[in-house]
């Protein structure tokens, strides 16, 4: 899945009437028009990360491009620079070219050339996008190997001394029956244990290659089995799973146990991150991937939120906001879904926090 790519587009030009003629192209064509009026204006802007492109006049009252293109550069590396000249003014044009312009346009600009040079800049910035995400799973796949190949001997040694300790635990617990304290500590210890044994679990879980056993389910189901589920977690609680579906029809060719450790994951942290009541608006509607039906689930919890950092990381290895486990779960729910042929993403940031999972009806 592709990454956002930026729809704003700075125009640094002086001419009023010039700079809303620019901004109503961009509009007209789908961009955000940001406006600046001289160098200075534009320097001080702090949504760089934010910008496609960025339109600059040659020439402005307070300098030329090729005076402010080097500041420019170390704002906005990333971000091409189209300078906007007259005839007379190619020379220092093309001099800009050499200075880390990435385009140029003379005046009076024709609005066609304006969006065929905008739609290369989409086109580069996709092209590059997919080309980070694909070296991204290519890193990301061998890193798993190598922690498969890690925690299936680890995984096994630290099976085998575990259920040792817990025998010897248990028979320990017969020699102190009649001392509460004692039976305490064992009891923690055991705890201990078992979070160590899920710890171990979960990475080499995240390790293994998913293969899934798909068959025709209802996804509505599988998310209320999920919530009685977690009825232990809920226990002493004002939770409340609240189901809005548009649709009596929710049937989908999924892994059910897959599907449902990715419902577990993400109602367990809402439950965590909320404070009572808690109140988790389930959503179900028709959609499509890639032109082809699918089922869109939404859950949006009532709690605190997300972070812009965990909202950018969420979905990462090891990313978590937690002080216990491995930071793995929604690693492995994005590595399901996406198994599955599926999409997943992080919603709206406020109130609450919600996650969006897509899911082909049929199997892809």
């Amino acid at each position: 899945m592709t990454g956002h790519i930026p729809q704003a587009v700075l125009v640094v030009e002086d001419n009023a009437d010039a700079s809303r003629n620019l901004a109503d192209i961009l509009e007209l064509d789908g961009y955000v028009a940001r406006t600046a009026g001289t160098f200075a204006e534009a320097l001080v802007r702090d949504d760089w990360n934010e910008l496609l492109a960025i339109i600059l006049d040659r020439r402005l009252p307070d300098g030329t491009a090729d005076e402010v293109l080097p500041r420019l550069r170390e704002l906005a590396p990333s971000v091409p620079v189209i300078i906007v000249t007259g005839f007379a003014d190619v020379e220092g044009t093309i001099a800009a070219l050499r200075q880390g312009a990435q385009d140029y346009l003379i005046k009076p600009i024709d609005p066609d050339l304006l969006r065929a040079r905008l739609a290369r800049i989409v086109e580069s910035r996709r092209d590059k996008e997919e080309l980070r995400q694909a070296q991204e799973r290519l890193l990301q796949s061998e890193r798993l190997a190598a922690i498969g190949q890690m925690m299936a001997g680890l995984a096994h040694e630290s099976r085998n001394a575990l259920q040792r300790s817990q025998a010897c635990l248990e028979m320990l617990k017969l020699e102190v029956k009649d001392q509460p304290a004692v039976l305490d500590l064992i009891a923690r210890i055991q705890n201990a244990q078992d979070h160590l044994h899920q710890l171990y679990e979960e990475v080499r879980d995240y390790a293994a290659p998913i293969r899934l056993k798909r068959e025709n389910h209802d996804l509505l189901a599988i998310l209320n089995d999920t919530w009685e589920h977690l009825a232990a977690q809920r226990n002493g609680r004002d939770a409340r799973l609240e189901l809005h579906a548009a649709d009596a029809n929710h049937n989908c060719s999924v892994d059910r146990f897959a599907v449902e450790q990715v419902f577990r994951n993400v109602l367990e942290n809402s439950l965590n991150a909320c404070r009572d009541p808690v109140r988790i608006h389930a959503g179900f509607r028709v959609a499509e991937i890639a032109g082809q039906p699918a089922f869109e689930i939404s859950l949006a919890d009532n709690g605190p939120g997300l972070s812009p950092d965990a909202r950018y990381k969420i979905f990462e290895p090891f990313f978590t906001t937690k002080t216990k486990g491995t930071g793995l779960g929604m690693a492995i729910v994005r590595r399901i879904v996406e198994a599955h042929g599926g999409q997943i993403a992080v919603g709206r940031s406020s109130p609450g926090a919600e996650i969006v999972i897509k899911l082909p009806i049929q199997e892809p």
